[in-house]
């Protein structure tokens, strides 16, 4: 992560730096012959996310030749994608804004990877905002304290992607100083949240609920479960029993 900082070194503009360099395409073109070095470890990853494919063709019983094909294919397209991605944002992620005139801003220009765009009202700077989130550890929870700090440029029709800084960014200091610098041309806010981890889910699961208890009725006097119904062979004993009663005996001679 790279700290936001302030470039006042041409006295007739002021740039908020939000990544080093920029600007050109000299820097461009390096910067996306540098991310090919990544092409090797981007195909290496598509071809293991074909595994599944591959399982079910050799389950289906297609050979090693077309499962290799299928792998290359994959691995190929990832790395194919992958560079493209990381070209586009060499070219055109923006760098800075660049502020004119530096005493009392009227125009902003968002300097990107390849270019320096065309200057616009400063009006079009809705505002830059500061965020800076803490979730705090509760009682007995052995997980350290969580500090995030990013800052977003909200412009009329569009919103720069947050930029993530350091946890260890004085949030009011960076806030002091865009606000010494920009006001009352851009509005500069600072959000600060402070929220405790989520508590972890209580051993053995939820508890068990409650049963319901009629009115009037303690809670000692809960119907129990319902006993289980009599098997069928007891039920028919006692009608044997009443029927071997009711048969007369034979009359002796």
């Amino acid at each position: 992560m790279q700290r936001v900082r302030i470039d006042r070194s041409d006295p007739d503009v002021l740039d908020l730096v939000l990544w080093e360099r920029g600007g050109s395409l000299r820097y461009a073109f390096t910067t996306s012959l540098g991310s090919a070095l990544a092409v090797p470890a981007l195909f290496l990853v598509g071809a293991l996310a074909s595994g599944p494919v591959a399982v079910l063709m050799l389950l289906t019983g297609t050979g090693w030749g077309p499962v290799w094909s299928v792998a290359a294919l994959i691995g190929g397209a990832a790395a194919v994608a992958g560079w493209a991605f990381l070209t586009r944002s060499a070219f055109h992620e923006v760098h800075r804004l660049r502020f004119a005139p530096a005493d009392g801003p009227a125009t902003v220009t968002l300097v990107r990877g390849a270019r320096v765009g065309r200057p616009m009202p400063v009006t079009e700077l809705r505002r830059i905002r500061i965020d800076r989130s803490t979730e705090a550890p509760h009682g007995g929870d052995p997980r350290p304290a969580a500090l995030t700090v990013t800052l977003t440029a909200q412009f009329a029709r569009h919103r720069l992607a947050p930029k993530s800084l350091p946890p260890d960014t004085d949030a009011d200091a960076l806030h002091r100083e865009l606000r010494e610098a920009l006001s009352p041309a851009v509005p500069v806010e600072l959000r600060i949240r402070h929220r405790p981890h989520p508590e972890p889910a209580p051993p053995g699961g939820p508890p068990d609920a409650p049963l319901d208890v009629p009115p009037g009725l303690s809670p000692a006097a809960r119907p129990g479960p319902a006993p289980p119904p009599p098997s069928a062979r007891a039920r028919r004993r006692p009608d044997a029993r009443r029927g071997a009663r009711g048969r007369s005996r034979p009359a002796r001679d």
